[in-house]
Order: C-alpha cells, then structure tokens, then sequence
C-alpha cells in the first residue's frame, strides 16, 4: 500500500507547481483558523476551563487540588466562567498543558486567546507536515486533507483544543528523528505526554531502538511531571471532587473495544486495566515491526490506544490524521470522517426526542463498522500481498486506475 500510495502520490510537473500548491495549502489553511478563532468556543468548552485554569495557577493556587466551585475561589471568576465544564472536579491536564494556560492566561484572560494558541500550534502542525511529506517526495497537496478538514478546523480552532499542541510535539519529534537529532526527538516526544499522556507509547519503540533516547524520555517525563505529582496525588484520595479519579474510573464516551469486556466484569478498574495492559502489549509487537519508522509506529500504537479507550472523543481521532498521510492507513482516515457526524447525533433537540439513542447507535455502529471493515480489509490485502507477487501487481494496477 505504501507503493501504491506513492505512485499516486510522486509528482511530474515543475518544482514552481509544488510552490504553488503549497502556498495555496496554506493560505487556505490560514483562513479557516482566522474565521473560527474569535468565536466563542464551539461545540466542546473545554477552553473556558483551559482560561480557567491558568488563572488560578498564576494567582499561585493549585487547580490539581482544588476545584473551579471552590468557594474560596470567588475572587478570580469572570463572566465566561460559567462555561467551565465540570466545575467540581479538579485539573486532569498534565503540567506542560497547564504551564502553556498559564502562559496565555498572563497575556489575556479572554477564553479566545487560548483559543488562539492552539490554533497557531495547529497551524504549526501544517507546517511540519508539509516538510515530511517533501521529505517523503508526496505532493503538498496531501497536506490539505488535513489542513482543510473540517473537523480538525471545528476542534483546533473552533473548540481550541490543546492536542493540537501534543500533535505539534508528536511531528516535531518524527522531524527530528528523520533529521537523525534522535535524543531530541525524544525531548519532543516527552513533551508532547506532558501535554497529554497518550505519546507515552513512543516509549516501547524508543526502547527497542535508543535505549539511551528511552532513559532521556522517562528522565524528562519524571522531571516535568514531579513538581504536580503531590497536588495530582493528594487530588486522587479526594474521590468527589477529583478530576484524575474521574476520568479515569468513571468516564466512558464512544468507546468500541473496551465495551466488550463490560459483560465480563463489573470491576471497572479491573476493566481498565486489562485494556490498558493490552494496547501495551501490542505496542510491544508492534515495536518489532515497524523497523526505524516512527510515524508508521505512532499511528499504529495511537490507533491501538484509542480502539482500546473508554473515551474516544472525535478530536483524539485526530491525532491519526496527520500519520496516516505519512503511513497510508484508510482506516484512520475513514475514521477522521466518520467520528465526526456523532455531534449530529448530540444536539439537543434530537437527544431529547425519542429518535435520539436509536440515531446515536446508529452513527456509533456506522463509524466503528467502517473503521474495522477498512482495518480488516487493508490486513488482509497486505498479507495476501505479501504472499503473491501476482497479486501485487495486479492490485497495484487496480489501485492505480481507481
């Protein structure tokens, strides 16, 4: 597949066309944020918090301790705060997220700056993408189904949703590594779990590669992390009103694999922990097998994370699309489309009418039928691929007529 996608792909016509098209991949780009970043936060909240959270820490409180109704509190609330979502529960962003809401948050308390932030480092995604996919010798054009996708302009920049700035570090990182800069590459890495634990899973590969590169990341990971570990600690014990305890214990929202295992226990930290023990055993496996590409490894290893997940919001799908482009996976990109029609499903007037679950289901069997059909059929096409010579090329030509 990955031929096939290059054949597609390769460019025959003058380097000022890729110029051109590059430019206008951009200038697109660059538009649709500057539309949806003055709007207030949209469909999700989460940047209220966000706004939030910078400000009590830079009162210097401790947002993993205590939670936005907090009483004593009061002082620092401003209008937009009655957004906040899950105003009784404590910080659940790791402390690199927190240090860039603090940052904004010193420049403005405005929900939109935050908004703003994370649209640049969206946009920043853009940019490194194209470089990879020169690099790749794909046309720039490819950039654009990311670029211009609707969803990740509705989550980055309408939304302002703070993965755009791990994604930002999981690409910096595949840059850096191709550059051969591998120990920043894993400073990067390490940044980017500090944003949002998820790049944890470029641990196993860096392991089985860069031994010293996985020691640096850990190094990294425990330093950025040990200044909140007796906040996020004591926050734990404080089961009501902690924000880690309940993400991680209770929440659930469009998950595929994890509810299978529902009917066989009801212990839910047993639950999560058998399907956190798996996707790591197949980052293990899949460590073997992706020899020294490290976006083929993270799409992989992200994509097992997430089949594995409680909570699959829409804007965690996204952190397939920009790999998938580097490594062709039909399945994450199908994904990227189809996630994105559950909003429809979950507006209001339609959950409270009685065609609400019954339409729910069905864009939820819709979206995982298609992502597991493309899974199983792009397996299958690679085995039989790789076991006929005949088949390959009579696939590949097949492919190249489509």
């Amino acid at each position: 597949s990955v031929v096939t996608w290059r054949e597609m792909s390769l460019e025959s016509r003058p380097a000022h066309d890729e110029a051109g098209r590059t430019r206008l991949v951009l200038a697109v780009a660059v538009a649709i944020r500057l539309l949806l970043v003055g709007i207030q936060p949209s469909p999700s909240t989460d940047a209220f918090r966000y706004s939030w959270e910078g400000r009590v820490a830079n009162a210097g409180l401790d947002p993993y301790l205590l939670p936005p109704d907090d009483p004593g509190l009061a002082s620092l609330r401003i209008g937009q705060d009655s957004r906040i979502n899950n105003p009784g529960l404590t910080a659940i962003y790791p402390p690199l997220a927190l240090a860039a809401f603090r940052a904004v948050a010193a420049a403005s308390s405005d929900v939109r700056a935050q908004k703003t932030f994370f649209s640049t480092c969206d946009f920043l995604v853009c940019l490194i993408l194209l470089r990879l996919l020169k690099r790749r010798r794909l046309s720039a054009g490819w950039a654009a189904v990311y670029a211009w996708h609707p969803l990740v302009a509705v989550e980055f920049s309408a939304a302002g949703h703070l993965d755009s700035l791990m994604l930002l570090g999981v690409l910096a990182g595949i840059d850096l590594w191709e550059s051969r800069w591998r120990r920043t590459a894993a400073l990067a890495w390490a940044a980017a779990f500090l944003v949002k634990v998820a790049p944890i899973v470029a641990l196993p590969w860096l392991a089985r590669r860069r031994p010293r590169s996985a020691l640096l990341f850990l190094g990294v990971v425990a330093l950025g992390a040990l200044p909140a570990l007796p906040a996020v600690l004591a926050a734990l014990g404080n089961e009501p009103a902690s924000g880690p305890h309940a993400f991680a214990s209770g929440w659930l929202a469009n998950p595929s694999l994890f509810v299978l295992l529902a009917p066989v226990t009801e212990n839910s930290g047993l639950h999560r922990g058998v399907m956190v023990a798996a996707a790591g055993v197949f980052c293990l496996f899949w460590a073997d097998r992706t020899e020294d590409d490290p976006a083929r490894y993270l799409l992989g290893a992200l994509f097992a994370v997430l089949l594995a997940s409680p909570v699959v919001q829409p804007w965690y799908v996204l952190w397939l699309l920009p790999l998938a482009l580097l490594s062709p996976q039909p399945a994450a990109l199908a994904w990227a489309w189809s996630v994105g029609f559950l909003y429809l499903t979950l507006q209001p007037e339609l959950k409270s009418s009685t065609l609400g679950p019954a339409l729910w289901k069905t864009a939820w069997g819709g979206e995982y039928a298609l992502v597991y059909g493309l899974l199983l059929w792009h397996t299958l096409r690679d085995v039989t691929i790789a076991g006929s010579p005949g088949l390959t090329r009579g696939i590949g030509g097949l492919c190249k007529r489509l």
